[in-house]
């Protein structure tokens, strides 16, 4: 059997739950809760399966573990929701369900009230892609994305358990250019010039045991939208991985954070918990 081999994937930014919803959840009442309606969105996709003896179905991308989110009605930036999944029996030959699970986790997010997102956080290993970025469509306009003549202003922080990335900014923030088809330019910046750090911690990195925080990026997109930070987390996971002639820069997971324009910036150290 093989080893548990976790992805976490979190949304950060202001969630405004819907007033029967609210009620339920200010009184303890609430029936369902952020886990049990990822596991009912994950099933009715086909990505996972509760079903005891039956064995794993066909196309199953994970293994469920866990899933949370601070819905704290403050109108702060918090980490509104993770999913935490094993995914040890994924095909191999398939990247990390990295945008299926957002799309799972939102989904249910969406279900309980209506979200202002102001960055993700994705542990997962590197993904694997081509130069050019044939298996990296670019984000579509998404209804509530913004859109200013300046564009967007974005941060990127990595960390890993063996600081692979130290060093290596330039190929990065090169192969992120190459795999975008030159739509994506983040330059590095040393870490601790940015002033991105989530006002809180990130669920996940628990398992980066002495994480080393990784080089960071700032630029500017077009647009902000959740669509468009998971497409960025995903680019620089493939940037991390055997991309082109050259060999993968960390051999475990990686953290990637992506900040856009809304979110709080006090300075300070990607933390971590559960």
């Amino acid at each position: 059997m093989p080893s548990a081999e976790p992805m976490v994937v979190g949304v950060h930014g202001t969630l405004d739950l819907r007033p029967e919803i609210r009620r339920a959840w200010e009184t303890g009442e609430l029936d369902e809760d952020l886990y049990s309606l990822t596991v009912q969105r994950a099933e009715a996709y086909g990505l996972t399966s509760t079903v005891l003896g039956a064995g794993r179905p066909r196309g199953a991308r994970w293994a469920h573990n866990e899933a949370g989110g601070d819905w704290t009605q403050d109108g702060a930036v918090r980490e509104i929701g993770y999913l935490q999944v094993d995914i040890a029996d994924a095909t191999p030959d398939q990247p990390p369900p990295v945008r299926p699970a957002f799309t799972v986790l939102t989904d249910a997010l969406r279900h309980v009230g209506s979200l202002t997102v102001a960055g993700v956080h994705v542990l997962a290993p590197p993904r694997p892609g081509a130069a050019g970025g044939e298996d990296l469509t670019w984000p579509d306009d998404e209804s509530g994305g913004t859109s200013t003549e300046t564009g967007a202003e974005v941060t990127v922080t990595l960390a890993t358990r063996d600081g692979g990335p130290a060093g290596r900014a330039q190929r990065i923030s090169e192969a992120v250019t190459d795999l975008s088809s030159g739509r994506l330019h983040l330059t590095p910046a040393p870490p601790e010039s940015l002033d991105h750090a989530f006002p809180h911690p990130l669920t996940g990195t628990i398992h980066l045991v002495e994480a080393a925080t990784g080089p960071g990026f700032r630029g500017r997109t077009p647009t902000w939208s959740l669509d468009m930070a998971v497409h960025i987390a995903e680019t620089f996971l493939t940037a991390l991985g055997p991309y082109g002639t050259g060999p993968a820069l960390v051999s475990g997971p990686a953290l990637v954070s992506v900040a856009g324009p809304t979110v709080a910036r006090p300075r300070g150290p990607i933390a971590g918990n559960g």
